[in-house]
């Protein structure tokens, strides 16, 4: 008989699937993404009423198939709802934009518990009323690095050579690295970095989440598009979320211009 299983996780995204069922890949903290079928979910509120939906936290139980990928789904319990987000655009969009973000820097089955903190972390400090902007930017360098790709912010990524104070790094656009002015390559498109800017992404890469706010604005803003572009070097396709995150960017008298 197949084993029931149980982990912590976010609901990164579901779609209906047939009359009644729906499709739905979770974040867990055991088990990496995983992907399951929950037969009869749009119409069970017993085993799944108000829980397959965004920044709600529950238990998955479900049972592993072995002939396929898809794992069922037997029910989610409860753990917590983040309720702030339901009242709040700019909290919605830049939680949302961590939702996608997350299920688009994992792939498969892959161990997936510090990516599970991570976001679990950043979702709540966002329900609590954290600054958006300065939490998106840590929580996109963080994510970075728990997957993998972490980037050289304090020393050139061609020639390895440490940064000093007041020295203008560059970032190369295409391949989403920072590198020294010799490292440029001819004809290559760059985006200059100032050393404020440089400073700010080390502090938002190496500080916990919670200390991300505090920031020089301007440092910020430029801090920003760098983690943008570093993303978009490892990111295959364009971020729906991000354009509605930028939207309320610029609609919002609060936010960052």
């Amino acid at each position: 008989m197949p084993v029931e299983v149980a982990t912590p996780g976010f609901v990164l995204h579901a779609r209906p699937y047939g009359e009644s069922d729906r499709i739905v890949t979770f974040i867990t903290e055991k088990h990496g993404k995983l992907t399951g079928i929950a037969k009869g979910a749009r119409n069970s509120r017993r085993r799944f009423g108000g829980t397959l939906e965004p920044f709600v936290h529950v238990r998955v139980v479900f049972q592993q198939r072995p002939a396929s990928d898809l794992a069922f789904l037997l029910r989610c319990e409860l753990i917590e709802t983040l309720r702030g987000f339901t009242r709040d655009l700019d909290c919605y969009a830049a939680g949302t934009y961590l939702l996608e973000l997350t299920d688009r820097m994992v792939l498969g089955r892959e161990p997936g518990g510090e990516v599970y903190l991570l976001l679990r972390d950043a979702l709540r400090l966002l329900d609590g009323g954290a600054p958006p902007d300065p939490l998106v930017c840590a929580f996109e360098l963080h994510l970075l690095a728990v997957s993998g790709y972490a980037p050289a912010l304090g020393r050139c990524r061609g020639c390895g050579a440490v940064a000093k104070g007041g020295d203008t790094v560059f970032l190369a656009m295409a391949r989403g690295e920072l590198v020294c002015r010799r490292c440029v390559r001819p004809g290559e498109a760059v985006r200059p970095v100032g050393a404020g800017a440089a400073a700010e992404l080390a502090r938002l890469a190496t500080s916990p989440l919670a200390a991300a706010g505090g920031g020089a604005p301007a440092a910020l803003l430029q801090a920003q598009a760098v983690a943008e572009q570093l993303v978009g070097a490892v990111v295959t396709g364009p971020l729906k979320s991000r354009a509605f995150l930028k939207r309320t960017r610029v609609d919002s008298s609060g936010s960052l211009r």
